[in-house]
């Protein structure tokens, strides 16, 4: 069965754990909502998530962010890494 990015429309795998989750292109153009850009991953080998601003580093206090304008939640996978869904 096949998904769609819900923000592009580029047409993805379906996982089911993670109906509306976006591409990896729109993953990389997460921002906060003051437009900057940011970078989520794990916090530690054993999970977490961590967000940062890309062009400080500093830290961003949330999971929260938009995509071309379209409100998105990061979390972690279930095995690892980091997905970006579509609220």
């Amino acid at each position: 069965m096949d998904n769609h990015c819900p923000v592009c429309l580029k047409p993805l795998e379906l996982v089911e754990r993670y109906p509306r989750r976006v591409c990896d292109t729109c993953a990389s153009n997460a921002r906060s909502k003051d437009g900057r850009l940011l970078v989520f991953s794990n916090e530690s080998m054993s999970g977490g998530v961590i967000a940062h601003y890309a062009e400080t580093g500093e830290t961003y206090p949330s999971h929260e962010c938009y995509i071309y304008g379209i409100k998105c939640h990061a979390d972690e996978a279930r095995f690892g890494g980091i997905v970006i869904e579509a609220a």
